[in-house]
C-alpha cells in the first residue's frame, strides 16, 4: 500500500490518499491534481513536489488545469541543460540565481554543507576501498595459491558497490591489485556535489526567487511530518484491517492524529521539548478513584508534578471529566443503538 498526503502552503494536512502497492509516486499525483480541482474547488493552486514526483506528464496535467507547480531538476536534466549551454556552473551560488527558459525559470543554488558530505562520503568510499585491495594484494604476495583473477573479480565488485566506477579503474601488475583515479571523470563528477536547480512555471510577480527556494524547501518540513505519521509517533502501519473503506478511515485517523501532533509540538516547542517528549511526561499522569471500589469512578488527580504540570500549562484548559469503567457502560459504548445515549 502506498500512501499520498496533501498538505498546504504550512504543512497543514489536507487529505490522505491511499494506492496499491508499487505505486510510483508520479502516478499517485495525477489523482491528487483532480483532487484539488473537484474536491477543494481550486482555482489559482501552486504544487509543490520534489524531483521524483512532478515529472512530465504532472507537468502536461497541471498546464491542462491551470494549475502552477515547483519542483527540482535531476542530475542528468542538470547535465543536459550545462551541455546545452542554458545554464552555466558558474551559477551555482549560495545566492540563489535565475535563468528563463521559455515559459520556465530556473532557478539555480549551492549548499556548501551538503557539498562537504558529499565529497566527504566520496573521499571515505575510496579510501575503504583502497583499503581492502591492500589488504587482498597483501594476501596475494603471501598465499601463492591464491588466485589474482579472484581479488579482480572482488575489487570490481567493490567497485560496483561503492559506486566509484565512473572515475576509478582497477589495475593489476604482476600479483598487486590496486586503484587509480581518473582525474578528469572525477571533476566532473564533483561539478555538481551541493548544486540544484529548481524548476516553475509561477510568474515572477506571484512568486519571488527566495519564495520559490523557501517553498521547496519547506518540504522537509512536510517529510518529516509524514514519516512521523507512517513509521514514526503515529504508525500508520502496520495495518490490520481487510477492507477497503476501513483501511481508508484507518488513515484518515492517523491524518487527523498528525494535526493533533503538529498542534502539540507547536506549544511545547518553547518549553525545548518534542511532542515524544510531552507525551512521555503526561503518561505519568494516573486516574484517582473516587468513593467506594465497587462504584469504579475515577478523575483526574487534584495535584499534578511540576513535569506534567509544565506541560499542561501550555495546553488547552479542560474540566475534569469522571469516567465510569463498569462493564455495563462499556458494553453500551460498544454497541450502538438508536436509542441509546453514551452515558459519558
Amino acid at each position: 500500500m502506498v500512501a499520498g498526503l496533501l498538505t498546504d502552503a504550512q504543512g497543514e494536512p489536507l487529505s490522505i490518499q491511499l494506492y496499491p502497492g508499487n505505486t510510483s509516486d508520479p502516478t499517485t499525483f495525477l489523482p491528487a491534481v483532480d483532487l484539488l480541482k473537484q474536491r477543494f474547488g481550486a482555482r489559482e493552486v501552486v504544487l509543490v513536489g520534489d524531483r521524483g514526483m512532478i515529472k512530465k506528464a504532472g507537468m502536461e496535467k497541471l498546464a491542462d488545469e491551470h494549475l502552477r507547480y515547483i519542483t527540482a531538476l535531476t542530475d542528468p536534466q542538470i547535465r543536459k541543460l550545462i551541455e546545452q549551454k542554458v545554464i552555466q556552473p558558474e551559477l551555482f551560488d549560495q545566492e540563489a540565481a535565475e535563468v528563463s527558459q521559455g515559459n520556465r525559470r530556473l532557478i539555480l543554488r549551492i549548499n556548501p554543507e551538503m557539498q562537504a558530505r558529499e565529497r566527504q562520503r566520496r573521499a571515505s568510499q575510496l579510501a575503504k576501498l583502497r583499503d581492502r585491495l591492500e589488504k587482498e594484494s597483501a594476501r596475494l604476495a603471501t598465499q601463492a595459491r591464491a588466485k589474482v583473477a579472484t581479488v579482480e573479480k572482488l575489487a570490481q565488485r567493490w567497485q560496483r558497490s561503492y559506486k566509484l566506477t565512473a572515475w576509478t579503474r582497477i589495475v593489476t601488475e604482476g600479483r598487486v591489485v590496486r586503484l587509480e583515479e581518473k582525474a578528469a571523470e572525477r571533476a566532473e563528477a564533483e561539478l555538481l556535489d551541493g548544486c540544484y536547480v529548481l524548476v516553475t512555471d509561477v510568474t515572477p510577480g506571484a512568486c519571488s526567487t527566495k519564495q520559490v527556494v523557501e517553498r521547496y524547501m519547506a518540504l522537509q518540513k512536510v517529510e518529516r511530518d509524514f514519516r512521523t505519521m507512517k513509521t514514526g509517533e503515529l504508525e500508520l502501519r502496520p495495518i490490520f484491517l481487510r477492507k477497503a473503506e476501513r483501511t481508508e478511515g484507518h488513515a484518515l485517523v492517523t491524518m487527523l492524529a498528525l494535526n493533533l501532533t503538529r498542534r502539540l509540538r507547536e506549544r511545547v516547542a518553547p518549553l525545548g521539548l518534542t511532542s515524544e517528549d510531552a507525551v512521555a511526561r503526561l503518561a505519568g499522569v494516573r486516574l484517582v478513584g473516587l468513593g467506594p471500589e465497587a462504584h469504579n469512578l475515577w478523575c483526574l488527580p487534584d495535584s499534578i508534578p511540576s513535569a506534567q504540570q509544565e506541560i499542561l500549562a501550555v495546553l488547552p484548559t479542560l474540566g475534569s471529566p469522571l469516567l465510569s469503567l463498569k462493564k455495563p457502560i462499556k458494553r453500551r459504548l460498544k454497541t450502538k443503538f438508536k436509542t441509546t445515549v453514551s452515558p459519558l
